[in-house]
C-alpha cells in the first residue's frame, strides 16, 4: 500500500514520524531548559549594561563639570562675575552678556538633559537661562559654599516651573573663584538637569526585562529612577540600601521567600550617587548540566533518525531515479534498446513508464521518418550530380573565354572570365565561412556582370579598411543584399542607380554598409528582411552569431541602407570552429 502512495504522501510520511515529531518533543523539553539558561545570560547581560550605563553617566557629569570648570577661565563668564551693577550697561558687559547666551543656547539646544542655568555675580545681579523654575535651593548654595569652589551635586529635589508644572530636577552647583586670589568668591553657577531625560539618557538600551535599574544617594534615596513616584524618596528596602552604601561588594546576592536577587552597584566618581541594577537572578545554574544532556542526546538521537529515514527514502525513491538517470544517459549515447525497471505506482514508477514509451516513440519515428528522409535527400542528391558536372561547365567556360580572345571579342572574353570566377569561387566554397576579401572580390564579378547589363544606370564602389580583410564572415552574405537593391531599389528609377559597400571595423565588430540611391526600405532597426533571400540571411546570423548580430536598416532619406553588424573572426577563431566541426562531423 505504500508504494502506492504518492511520492509526496510518502515523503511527507517519513519524515513526520521519523523526524518532525521527534524533534517537537525534544525542542520542547530543550526550549524548558534553554529558558532557564536565557535568564542567566539576561544577568550577564545586564551587568555589562549596568557598566556601560555607568560609563553615560559619567560622561554626562564630566561634560556639565567641565562646563562649570570653563566658566573660571573664560573672559566673557569673568567679565559677568566681576562687573558691578551699576557698570551692566557698558558695552563689554553686553558683549560678554551676549557671548555668555550664545554659549548656554547652544549647549541646551545640544544636550536635552540641560533643564536651566543660573549665573548670580557677587553682588547679587543673576542670569538665568533655559526652563524658568522657583523653588528653595538655599541648602544647595550653603553646600556649595562649604566646598570653596568644589563641585557639589544634589539629590533630586522638586521645583515649579512656568513652563511644566512641577518636576524634579537634579543639579550641579558651583563657586566661582577668581582667576588671580583662588580663594575669592566672585558668584555662582547652577546647572539644572531634568530628571526625566537624565533617566533616558542613562539608562539607554536598557528593557524592562534586563532587570531595575536606578540612581541612589549615600543617604539612601532614589535620585533616578523610571518611576517617577519613587525619585527624591527613601528607598522602600532597608536591606538593600545598606547592601549599596554600606556593602563594600561591587555585587551582592539578596535573597527573600521565593525569589533570589542579584544586587549590582557601581560608585559614581564625584558625586555621592551609587548606580544601582537589581536582577532576578532564580535558581538557574543548577540546570545547566541537564540542558546540555539533553541537547548531546536529542543530536544522537535525530542523527541515527536521520540515516534510518534516509537509508529507506534512498532504496525506495533516490535509486529508482539514479537508475532512470543513467537510462537516460545511455539513450543520448545514441542507445534505444534503454528500459526502465518500473515496480510501483508512485510518481517515480509513472515516470519509468513514460520514458519508456518516449524510447519506443522515438525508435518508431526515427525509422518511419528520419531514415527516410535522408534516402530522399541521398536521391535528390544523386540526381543533381547526374545532370551537370560543375567541373565541366567552367571548364567549358574557360574554353569560350578563350576562343572570344582569340576571335578578338575582347569584352565577351572579359564577361565570360567575370562569369567563370563566380563559378569558380562557388567551386571553391564548401565551406560555411569565407574571407571578406574573396567575398568582396565575388562581389566585385557579380555588379561588373550586372554593369555590363546595365550600362550607364549603374555604378558601384567597394571599400574595405585595412586590417579586416583576412576577417571570416558567411558564405554569400552579401550578394543578396546588392541584388535586392538592383531588382526592387533601381526598378523604375529615373536616375542612376549608385552602390556603395563600405567594410570596416568596430571595437570587435566588423560592420558592413550597403547603400543605395533606390527607392528605400521602409523601417528601421533589426529586420528579418523584404523578401525570403533578406529573411533567410537574418535566420542565418542568428544560428550562426546569436542575439547582437545580424542586419539592420538605418535610417536614410536618399535611398536603402542596409547595415550587417557580424563579430570580428581571424584565422585563429576559424581553426577552432573548424575543428569543432570536424569533429562533429566525425561523430
Amino acid at each position: 500500500m505504500f508504494r502506492s502512495w504518492g511520492l509526496t504522501k510518502q515523503f511527507a510520511s517519513v519524515f513526520f514520524i521519523l523526524i518532525t515529531l521527534p524533534t517537537i518533543l525534544f525542542a520542547s523539553l530543550i526550549y524548558y531548559q534553554t529558558t532557564k539558561i536565557f535568564k542567566q545570560q539576561a544577568e550577564e547581560n545586564t551587568i555589562e549594561l549596568l557598566e556601560k550605563n555607568e560609563e553615560s553617566l559619567k560622561a554626562v557629569i564630566r561634560g556639565i563639570e567641565s562646563m562649570s570648570s570653563y566658566m573660571i577661565y573664560d573672559e566673557d563668564f569673568r567679565t559677568f562675575f566681576q562687573t558691578p551693577e551699576d557698570k551692566m550697561a557698558a558695552p563689554e558687559y553686553k558683549k560678554a552678556e551676549d557671548g555668555i547666551r550664545g554659549y548656554f543656547t547652544f549647549q541646551i539646544t545640544s544636550q536635552n538633559y540641560i533643564d536651566s542655568i543660573l549665573l548670580r555675580a557677587k553682588d547679587g545681579h543673576e542670569l538665568r537661562f533655559g526652563n524658568p523654575v522657583t523653588g528653595n535651593e538655599e541648602v544647595l548654595n550653603r553646600s556649595a559654599e562649604d566646598l570653596e569652589g568644589g563641585i557639589y551635586w544634589s539629590d533630586a529635589y522638586q521645583m515649579s516651573s512656568d513652563w511644566d508644572g512641577e518636576k524634579k530636577i537634579v543639579s550641579l552647583t558651583r563657586v566661582i573663584n577668581s582667576m588671580n586670589h583662588i580663594n575669592q568668591s566672585i558668584g555662582m553657577v547652577r546647572i539644572r538637569l531634568d530628571e526625566k531625560d537624565l533617566y533616558q539618557s542613562y539608562s539607554a538600551g536598557t528593557s524592562a526585562n534586563q532587570g531595575d535599574y536606578f540612581l541612589m544617594s549615600e543617604n539612601g534615596e532614589v535620585v533616578l529612577d523610571s518611576e517617577e513616584s519613587k525619585v527624591g524618596q527613601p528607598f522602600p528596602s532597608s536591606k538593600i540600601v545598606n547592601l549599596v552604601v554600606d556593602n563594600n561588594q561591587a555585587s551582592t546576592t539578596y535573597h527573600t521567600d521565593n525569589t533570589t536577587y542579584l544586587v549590582v552597584k557601581k560608585k559614581i566618581e564625584g558625586t555621592r550617587w551609587y548606580s544601582v541594577a537589581i536582577v532576578d537572578k532564580g535558581e538557574v545554574v543548577q540546570e545547566l548540566y541537564n540542558v546540555r544532556s539533553l541537547i548531546v542526546a536529542m543530536i544522537l538521537l535525530l542523527a541515527i533518525l536521520g540515516i534510518i529515514a534516509f537509508i529507506g527514502f534512498y532504496f525506495s525513491n533516490i535509486k529508482r531515479i539514479i537508475e532512470l538517470t543513467n537510462q537516460t544517459e545511455q539513450l543520448e549515447t545514441g542507445d534505444f534498446s534503454v528500459n526502465v525497471h518500473v515496480n510501483s505506482k508512485d510518481e517515480i514508477g509513472e515516470l519509468g513508464s513514460r520514458f519508456n514509451r518516449m524510447v519506443k516513440t522515438i525508435q518508431r519515428h526515427i525509422d518511419t521518418e528520419y531514415k527516410l528522409k535522408i534516402r530522399q535527400k541521398e536521391s535528390e542528391l544523386k540526381s543533381l550530380q547526374n545532370q551537370m558536372d560543375p567541373h565541366f561547365l567552367y571548364n567549358t567556360l574557360d574554353m569560350i573565354r578563350w576562343t572570344a580572345r582569340l576571335e578578338n571579342a575582347m569584352e565577351t572574353g572579359q564577361l565570360i572570365e567575370r562569369l567563370s570566377k563566380i563559378f569558380r569561387l562557388n567551386l571553391t566554397k564548401g565551406k560555411t565561412w569565407v574571407r571578406l576579401e574573396d567575398e568582396l572580390d565575388y562581389l566585385r564579378n557579380y555588379l561588373e556582370l550586372q554593369k555590363s547589363r546595365l550600362g550607364d544606370r549603374l555604378h558601384f564602389s567597394i571599400f574595405c579598411e585595412a586590417g579586416i580583410e583576412e576577417a571570416f564572415i558567411l558564405n554569400q552574405l552579401l550578394q543578396p543584399i546588392v541584388e535586392n537593391s538592383i531588382l526592387h531599389g533601381f526598378k523604375d528609377l529615373d536616375r542612376k542607380g549608385v552602390i556603395q559597400i563600405k567594410c570596416y571595423q568596430t571595437d570587435q565588430l566588423v560592420w558592413i554598409d550597403v547603400i543605395d540611391n533606390g527607392h528605400g526600405v521602409k523601417g528601421q532597426g533589426k529586420t528579418s528582411g523584404s523578401g525570403f533571400a533578406l529573411k533567410n540571411l537574418q535566420e542565418r546570423m542568428d544560428i550562426a552569431f546569436g542575439e547582437g548580430f545580424g542586419i539592420e536598416n538605418v535610417a536614410y532619406d536618399k535611398g536603402a541602407w542596409i547595415r550587417v553588424k557580424l563579430p570580428l573572426q581571424l584565422e585563429t577563431e576559424m581553426k577552432i570552429i573548424d575543428k569543432e566541426q570536424g569533429e562533429n562531423n566525425d561523430s
